[in-house]
């Protein structure tokens, strides 16, 4: 006969329960749980989105501020709106080029923060490159130039030390979520994009710009769409790069936008389309910059 089977029941083992269908009443405050999770999720994505925009505030009066200084190599400002962040970029860049080998530490990042206004609204911030040279510590800011920081060099990656020293020029802010932003060496174009300095729209004059300059560094496009402002439909630019791993779009008129890490690429067309028609929700037809003449006009066939 073979073998018969039977359920034994350990000692000490609690028996399986019964569980039954969910009431109306608990799938009601499941869902509620869930509806109150994903409104939090929001909020934060909105609060990301709000602090990757960085716009240049105006300076603010002059008293009780360091005096500047020289810059450490000769530098000159892209000059386009709302910089601050390409500004900053620019400057890692330049002193990374003319720093290498030099003595003492060669060590710079982006420090960037929100500003905070009431209790629940994040505005733009600000951006600025804190660096090293020598045994000081100094930081260019696009308003003020090359400010030096008393903090000690070795204290130069303890943001709480640095962040406050930074801020003190703008005693109107209140400064929120500050990071350090560093990149990894990327290989830039063998041409980088030309800056069509001739060019009707100011948009595609400073986007191409800062393409120019970036570009000497990294892979940068140019993109153009139209939006819609005020009822009137013009066309904007934007220059896309990638600086610490993620999707960089500078607007001319709005300021810098960093997506998050790993997302998309500079020549992914359908992410970065999709990026300006959420920040723009009236964008269409974003596409690639054409390019422009350096010295004449093309004929009209």
């Amino acid at each position: 006969m073979g073998a018969r089977f039977s359920t034994i029941s350990l000692p000490g083992r609690p028996r399986p329960r019964r569980v039954s269908a969910p009431s109306p009443v608990d799938k009601k405050r499941e869902w509620d749980r869930r509806s109150a999770h994903w409104a939090r999720v929001a909020v934060v994505g909105l609060v990301v989105a709000a602090l990757s925009a960085c716009v240049s505030p105006p300076p603010p009066a002059s008293s009780g501020r360091p005096k500047a200084v020289k810059p450490p190599f000769s530098y000159e400002a892209l000059g386009v709106r709302n910089s601050c962040f390409v500004e900053s970029v620019h400057f890692y860049d330049r002193y990374l080029q003319k720093e290498k080998g030099a003595p003492g530490p060669v060590w710079t990042r982006i420090l960037q923060w929100g500003n905070q206004e009431g209790d629940f609204k994040i505005s733009s911030g600000h951006a600025v490159t804190v660096f090293a040279r020598g045994s000081d510590l100094f930081y260019y800011d696009i308003n003020f130039g090359v400010l030096p920081l008393t903090i000690p060099v070795d204290r130069r990656g303890d943001i709480t030390e640095v962040g406050p020293a930074v801020f003190a020029q703008y005693p109107k802010f209140r400064p929120i979520f500050a990071r350090y932003r560093d990149d990894f060496p990327q290989q830039a174009p063998k041409k980088p994009v030309d800056f069509l300095f001739y060019h009707p729209n100011g948009d595609v004059r400073d986007a191409t710009r800062v393409a120019n300059e970036l570009g000497r560094f990294r892979p940068v496009r140019v993109i153009e769409f139209e939006m819609t402002e005020n009822g009137r439909v013009r066309t904007s630019a934007a220059a896309v790069f990638v600086f610490g791993a993620r999707v960089c779009l500078y607007f001319p008129t709005h300021g810098t936008h960093v997506s998050r890490p790993h997302d998309g690429s500079v020549d992914d067309l359908r992410y970065i389309g999709a990026v300006v028609r959420r920040l723009f929700p009236t964008a269409k037809d974003v596409r690639w910059q054409p390019g422009g003449y350096l010295l004449f006009p093309p004929k009209e066939k």
